[in-house]
């Protein structure tokens, strides 16, 4: 039986493909216009099917959101976890994590959901997902302590340290564009060192100007 040496996506496989592109769709309609001003009929409009379509894949708006959310904190674990295995000491680990976070965020699916938008969740959702956000916030506060430890980074609070960092981080998609002068990886490598610099022992002596230079 002729397999088409795998150049045919099977059916699940082409499942997936159309639900990672009605939710990239539906994180960029929430980011730029917020959630509850983006409607179903919205999305599948701008998709260009119809709004019973977009049940098979989703129940309902909310459950978009959560799955929007849920990516995000994914894309933000696996940053820890680069972070963690590559970083050096505790200002380099909340550099890695800031860098990789956006890098991966606004690239591969514009999944950086702003977080004024928790407030749309609902209950249950929102326990979940604030749980899993406290974890990650809380393994950050974590590198900044080991950042003071090793003399990398000044002595400050560490709650006020993340909280400062990535409310900036999670600003990024109401002004950033792929097609602007700034790739998403130089975007994430300048703004990690901007942000972090604020936080450094020893800061660099200069900040990136030139995109070019990156």
């Amino acid at each position: 039986m002729a397999t088409w040496k795998n150049a045919v996506p099977d059916r699940g496989e082409l499942r997936r493909s159309k639900r990672e592109a009605l939710l990239r769709e539906a994180i960029a309609a929430f980011n730029q216009k917020g959630f509850h001003a983006t409607s179903l009929d919205d999305i599948a409009q701008s998709m260009g099917v119809t709004k019973a379509a977009l049940y098979y894949y989703f129940p309902n708006k909310h459950a978009l959101l959560v799955e929007a959310f849920s990516e995000a904190l994914r894309v933000a674990f696996e940053s820890l976890k680069a972070a963690e295995k590559n970083g050096g000491n505790g200002l380099e680990k909340v550099k890695l994590t800031v860098a990789g976070y956006l890098e991966v965020a606004l690239g591969e699916l514009s999944r950086c959901v702003l977080l004024t938008e928790e407030h749309a969740l609902l209950p249950d959702d929102q326990e979940k997902i604030f749980k899993l956000r406290d974890s990650f916030e809380a393994t950050l506060r974590g590198f900044v302590r080991e950042g003071i430890a090793d003399g990398s980074i000044i002595p400050c609070d560490p709650k006020l340290a993340i909280f400062t960092i990535f409310g900036a981080v999670n600003s990024v998609p109401k002004w950033f564009s792929n097609s602007g002068e700034w790739t998403n990886k130089q975007l994430a490598q300048a703004m990690s060192e901007l942000l972090c610099r604020a936080i450094a022992a020893n800061p660099v002596p200069a900040l990136a100007r030139d995109v070019a230079r990156i």
